[in-house]
């Protein structure tokens, strides 16, 4: 194959390789026969559904397809402990993750406990971490702010975290705090913390529930409609025809979709579909609030993951989260307005940084590829310990390796925190565990700790051991991968015939939403003549004319280049094979349709 490159900084690496997804035929015709358009029938069929799948109920999915919570571990344990702390009046706290799985799912348990449980809200306290000064997870920083809280909770709940962190929860229980956790990140081997009161996680290796994809968000949710049933059966609460705590799945859709869970989990499918209908038909205010800024009529997943959740998790990735919970509990729009127009100042800020730290990460990353590194550990010592996790991400698009960005740690010079990033080969927490097993005393010293899951994980390690970090995770990325050849590559759906490149066919489309991380959303490629190219936005973002058969086009293309020093990579007159999706574009009352160009490809 003739090797074509496309420049990147000051780098030159290979285009990625397209890949084009395999149909299953039984699939292809079962779609057909439920009446879906041919070129959603297709899409479906390279999605690695079973063969006898219900498409119909997973495209579907319905609240009343959820898989039963009562088979989760711990479950009426935690229920009938929370349930018993909100008829006796006690003082409880909640304690989550600073990203946008733990905000809400922070904003689940604290509206469920108030609004619906009855409990007072000042004998409720709210324990987030900053990302920044003392980390992830329930760590000590955080668990000396609940033993110096005054009055101090006798019961903790934890959300999206939690499963680690035993040393943290038997200082609480000798002190007299109940803690139980609701988290969905992998457990260490040793179990779950041994000193918690429950421990509610599918992960959890004795734990029934057949679903563990579903995020933290939605673990939380399960807990709370256990505890309602709980103090419906003591006569707290009144029986009802309904179950209010559905008005809740707004916050729980939004976790799901920003946390990149599968969406080919029905559990996960369903929750979104109820959430983005409620933030479509009784918008709350934080959303109201923020959709100025969002430019869309609609909510979708899409409206989620790449304008909802960059500008929550902006906020922590450079100060606090304080603001980010500010704005989610909002209850005037004007004011969730406001602190929206915050959120994108810190969002716009946090671009900014990225951009110059994926600058310094993409020389050094093209160094270790050289090298024959097959997952690839980045220090950054000017760089933002807020933003490594985007980095990471930017870098496995480009080299389509694992990868962990590392930088300072802010009040701690001995220490560097890194995030990582993975492909679909590599389960990211179980190539820290091998890690783990193999040198136990890079997770040892105080301070250090991993944790995550397949996706994405996080990881504290003194600086002095970076190097042997970084050889560490090579070899346990190859334990998983063998001899595999690695790189850069997009997945595709194939060709589309010209005529169905349309707004018709982005409208056909729609039914598969909601879409995400093992559900991609549908991607084709094509070989298109570019007419005219300019740079738009910020100068890193292009607009395109493009030909194909006889019919011209227009596309958009994120991120084309690392910065505005970096050359254009394809010019006027040039045949070009891309991967693209297809997007609606309102304008003033018109409705176009936009590619938006994803890669350009070998």
């Amino acid at each position: 194959m003739k090797e074509t490159t496309a420049m990147m900084g000051n780098t030159t690496p290979p285009l990625p390789r397209l890949v084009r997804r395999a149909r299953n035929a039984m699939v292809y015709a079962n779609a057909l026969a439920i009446g879906v358009p041919d070129v959603v029938a297709r899409v479906l069929a390279g999605r690695g559904l079973a063969p006898d799948a219900d498409l119909k109920a997973f495209l579907e999915a319905r609240l009343s397809s959820l898989d039963a919570p009562d088979t989760l571990a711990d479950l009426e344990h935690a229920a009938t402990r929370i349930a018993r702390a909100i008829m006796s009046g006690e003082t409880c706290g909640i304690c989550t993750d600073y990203d946008c799985d733990g905000m809400n799912a922070h904003m689940t348990i604290r509206r469920a406990m108030v609004e619906v449980f009855g409990h007072p809200r000042e004998k409720l306290l709210s324990f987030v971490g900053h990302r920044l000064e003392e980390g992830y997870g329930l760590c000590e920083p955080v668990a000396n702010r609940i033993l110096a809280a005054r009055p101090r909770p006798t019961l903790l709940i934890t959300a999206d975290h939690g499963s680690s962190d035993e040393v943290q929860i038997a200082r609480l229980r000798a002190a007299g705090i109940s803690t139980c956790v609701t988290d969905h990140h992998s457990l260490p081997m040793t179990g779950p913390p041994a000193s918690a009161y429950a421990v509610i996680n599918p992960q959890r290796s004795d734990c029934a529930y057949p679903d563990d994809a579903i995020a933290g968000g939605m673990v939380a949710w399960l807990v709370m409609c256990a505890v309602r049933r709980e103090l419906i059966a003591a006569g707290w609460l009144p029986e009802s025809r309904g179950n209010p705590l559905v008005d809740l799945l707004d916050y729980v859709a939004v976790s799901t979709t920003a946390d990149c869970v599968s969406m080919s989990s029905v559990n996960n499918r369903a929750v979104v579909r109820a959430g983005l209908q409620l933030m479509n038909t009784r918008t709350r205010a934080c959303w109201a609030g923020m959709k100025p800024l969002l430019k869309t009529a609609v909510f979708r997943a899409e409206t989620i993951a790449f304008g909802i959740a960059p500008r929550i998790h902006a906020r922590s990735r450079l100060a606090d989260s304080e603001l980010g919970l500010e704005f989610l509990v909002a209850d005037d729009v004007h004011e969730a307005g406001r602190l929206a127009q915050v959120l994108d100042r810190h969002n716009q800020e946090r671009k900014l940084i990225e951009r110059e730290m994926l600058e310094m990460a993409l020389a050094e990353a093209e160094s270790r590829v050289a090298c024959g590194r097959s997952g690839l550990s980045l220090l950054l010592a000017d760089g933002h310990a807020g933003v490594v996790g985007l980095s990471s991400s930017r870098i496995v698009e480009r080299f389509g390796r694992p990868t962990f960005v590392f930088a300072p740690v802010a009040n701690d010079d001995t220490l560097i925190t890194g995030s990582g990033r993975s492909i679909d080969e590599v389960h990211l927490r179980k190539a820290l565990q091998w890690m783990a097993d193999s040198r136990p005393h890079l997770f040892a010293s105080p301070g250090t700790k991993m944790g995550g899951h397949k996706a994405a994980a996080g990881s504290r390690v003194l600086r002095r051991d970076f190097d042997e970090f970084e050889e560490a995770f090579d070899l346990a990325v190859r334990a998983q991968v063998g001899d595999a050849v690695l790189g850069p590559w997009r997945w595709s759906d194939g060709e589309l015939r010209p005529h169905e490149i349309s707004l018709e066919t982005v409208a056909q489309l729609e039914l598969l939403e909601p879409t995400g991380r093992g559900f991609e959303p549908a991607r084709f490629d094509g070989e298109f003549l570019v007419d005219d190219v300019r740079a738009v936005g910020d100068g890193t973002h292009l607009k395109l004319g493009l030909r194909l058969a006889g019919r011209r086009y227009s596309g958009i293309w994120f991120k084309a280049r690392a910065s505005t020093d970096a050359p254009i990579p394809v010019g006027p007159g040039e045949t070009a094979h891309f991967v693209f999706g297809l997007q609606a574009n309102e304008f003033r009352g018109e409705r176009r349709l936009d590619l938006v160009i994803e890669a350009r490809v070998n």
